[in-house]
């Protein structure tokens, strides 16, 4: 009790917040949307001496010409990194030579997209008929508890937390939103974790968009760490808790792109990632159609409106994309043996999660439908004029939309093709009980072929033109886009099992028959859809074809070579 006392450093004071005799919380203006919470320890035992915090203003500068424009190095970045192990290990790699070892806190930064999405939607509120001053009383307390929630963040760090970033799966969405239980409670278990603005589609009703205070994990960590008069048979005791549902723990190392637990991520939020990208996505569904009238004033530009568009098709794409990670997916405990309701430390998500959250990946980004904009928006996209140092100008003005749709689908067809999740799927088959269901490779690849290519089965005779083809242009590039992971993987040119690359080569063969059956049909293809067709059908032709050639050995060295659709590939 009393063992923190804040004060306001007066404007006459007689002391520097260098002097390591105080511990200083200090607002600056760099334009860098950060914050952070430092500590000076004894190393010989780990004794926190002095510790502050810096926070950066400008976050709250939430339109952010960050989201102007995408490349795959920024999804990735907003996803978790790296896919696969050899990707992984290079970034490591180049972090050991930059001598970048330890994780970043980057709180802050994340809280600029989080504000943008909020604005946006009390401003659709307001506009939708919403009383103006109750939509403004709205937004004044989002940013104070964003503000107060990034506060005890950094607080944590200087009293040595580490990141939790399984404690956003601590309640439900619908308990986190109902005022009779919540009032007063942590919507997560620990503010340790990066959670996005809790922001709840029209009809709903709205709790905390932040935490407004700390939560269990915060009290047992900092009871753990500060118990002074205890000895190791009750510190112990105090860690045996961990089996707890509130006491869940996953930090840095537990969640890069090559891991494998569905609910560690950051800024994800709920115990259900599936039913938080059901809430999103139909958040941002109704935000999209009248952006331009929402965001833009009278007598300013239109750079706000492209800035948007960006925010909410980041935060679109990524709550999207933590549902697809429970495909492959394997829950982590981190328990020790006896620890009271610990589980394994390891749980192969069930099969029917697994197959509703490939049905969701599908209805709400492999669809051409959740993308179907008012022509007129995109023209209303404009790129920022703004050149001065630390901004970037886009390249390109006018607005790239097949290429950053191709870019969100791309991202998530490589998390749930990549050689990791497929390893893990083949791997699975042997964690699961031969009496349960488990979710298999087969089940993906026919699910995915399926789904992408769903035209080949119902197109009927009709009326198909360039201009309204039997299979949309964003449809065709994902149709491309899947069919060369399919064709690399086929071809062994993963790390992915060798039951895999079996299961997509067949599944080549049949899709190439079902395409030629329709080119062959009555139907009158667009000449786009047509020839997209021909030629997928031709590059699948090209992969079924490919054959090995051996060699004879030499230097009692064996060595083959293999011939890929006419490309020679040598391979000691």
């Amino acid at each position: 009790e009393n063992a923190i006392e804040v004060r306001q450093q007066p404007d006459n004071a007689d002391w520097d917040p260098e002097d390591i005799n105080y511990n200083t919380f200090r607002w600056i203006t760099s334009s860098a949307k950060f914050a952070m919470g430092p500590s000076r320890v004894n190393p010989t035992n780990g004794q926190i001496l002095n510790a502050s915090i810096i926070f950066d203003a400008d976050f709250l500068q939430y339109w952010s010409t960050e989201y102007e424009t995408f490349t795959p190095a920024s999804i990735a970045a907003l996803t978790g990194g790296p896919l696969d192990l050899k990707s992984y290990e290079d970034q490591v790699h180049r972090r050991n030579a930059e001598r970048n070892f330890y994780p970043a806190c980057d709180l802050a930064t994340g809280r600029a997209m989080d504000l943008a999405l909020g604005t946006t939607a009390l401003l659709a509120k307001a506009a939708a008929g919403d009383d103006k001053a109750k939509s403004d009383a709205e937004e004044d307390r989002m940013i104070m508890q964003g503000l107060k929630e990034t506060t005890m963040h950094e607080v944590g760090h200087t009293l040595g937390l580490r990141h939790n970033f399984k404690a956003s799966s601590y309640r439900s969405l619908d308990e986190i939103n109902d005022p009779d239980k919540m009032k007063g409670q942590p919507i997560v278990s620990s503010v340790m974790d990066y959670t996005p603005a809790n922001i709840v589609p029209k009809g709903k009703t709205q709790g905390d968009f932040f935490s407004t205070t700390i939560g269990p994990y915060d009290m047992w960590a900092i009871e753990y760490g500060y118990t002074t008069d205890g000895d190791k048979k009750s510190l112990d005791k105090i860690a045996a808790r961990s089996g707890e549902h509130a006491l869940q723990y996953a930090t840095d190392e537990d969640t890069r792109g090559i891991d494998s637990d569905p609910l560690t991520n950051r800024y994800d939020l709920g115990d259900d990632n599936l039913a938080y990208a059901k809430e999103r996505t139909e958040l941002i569904s109704g935000l999209w159609p009248q952006i331009v009238d929402r965001v833009v004033k009278e007598g300013e530009d239109y750079r706000k409106a492209r800035e948007a568009f960006g925010v909410l098709l980041s935060q679109y794409g990524r709550a999207v994309y933590f549902a697809s990670r429970y495909v492959g997916g394997v829950y982590v405990n981190r328990s020790h043996k006896g620890d009271k309701d610990a589980a394994a430390p390891y749980v192969v998500v069930d099969s029917k999660k697994q197959h509703d959250a490939l049905d969701l990946v599908e209805q709400e980004v492999f669809s051409d439908k959740p993308f179907q904009f008012p022509a007129d928006l995109y023209n209303h996209l404009a790129a920022s004029r703004w050149d001065h140092w630390g901004a970037e100008v886009p390249l390109r003005n006018d607005y790239p939309v097949h290429e950053v749709i191709s870019l969100w689908q791309g991202r998530i067809l490589d998390q749930l093709l990549s050689s990791l999740t497929l390893t893990r799927l083949h791997d699975s088959e042997l964690k699961v009980p031969a009496d349960q269901d488990a979710f298999t490779v087969p089940d993906l690849v026919n699910g995915l072929t399926k789904s992408i290519f769903s035209e080949l089965e119902t197109l009927q005779g009709g009326e198909y033109t360039d201009r309204k083809p039997a299979v949309s242009s964003l449809r065709r590039n994902l149709q491309r886009q899947y069919l060369n992971r399919l064709s690399n993987l086929a071809m062994g040119n993963t790390s992915a099992p060798a039951d895999c690359q079996t299961v997509a080569f067949a599944e080549l063969k049949t899709l190439q028959d079902r395409m030629n059956k329709l080119l062959a049909s009555n139907v009158k293809l667009d000449e786009y859809t047509h020839d997209h067709l021909v030629e997928s059908s031709a590059r699948i032709s090209k992969v079924l074809d490919a054959h090995l050639q051996l060699r004879m050995p030499t230097s009692g060295i064996g060595s083959f070579e293999l011939r890929y659709g006419g490309s020679d590939q040598q391979i000691p």
